[in-house]
């Protein structure tokens, strides 16, 4: 279930994140509200301006509340390892879970659900972390988000 995470950067510093259960796209359990969640991200990342513009259409066949197969031609894994390969580092085609003891992040090696979150910051930025409140965030996202909040005590329900 897609669930709050503090990601230690700096002593005593901490950013929040939405985190998955489980890894998302190829060899993965691809659980539905974590598969939601990663099509979400791709698809603010198909309209945003700080996504390259040969990426945006790859991301635009991502489709919300899809199941994903995992297998090659499922458009999710095409999204996961277009980014992957833009980005370089692991192209592993799947969307990992964060995890606090992972080591320190370096360019191109950082999660991808970071760079994902990033830009699902960018486009909720007055609203983050209650990514609920846009228009096309998936029904099963909404309730995690809406049950972590309420459990986080991260803002008034």
């Amino acid at each position: 279930m897609v669930a709050p995470f503090l990601l230690k950067k700096e002593p005593g510093e901490h950013k929040f994140f939405w985190n998955l259960d489980e890894n998302v796209g190829v060899a993965s359990p691809n659980r539905p509200d974590d598969v939601h969640l990663v099509q979400f991200g791709y698809f603010i990342m198909s309209t945003s301006k700080f996504t390259q513009p040969d990426l945006k259409p790859i991301f635009a066949n991502v489709k919300l509340g899809v199941p994903c197969t995992g297998r090659e031609d499922d458009p999710l894994v095409q999204a996961i390892r277009a980014h992957q390969k833009s980005r370089g580092g692991p192209q592993d085609g799947h969307v990992s879970k964060l995890r606090s003891d992972a080591p320190g992040f370096a360019p191109g090696r950082s999660f991808m659900l970071v760079a994902i979150m990033n830009n699902i910051f960018d486009a909720t930025a007055t609203d983050y972390p209650r990514i609920d409140r846009h228009p096309q965030c998936p029904p099963s996202v909404k309730t995690a988000v809406q049950n972590g909040c309420r459990l986080s005590a991260l803002s008034p329900t």
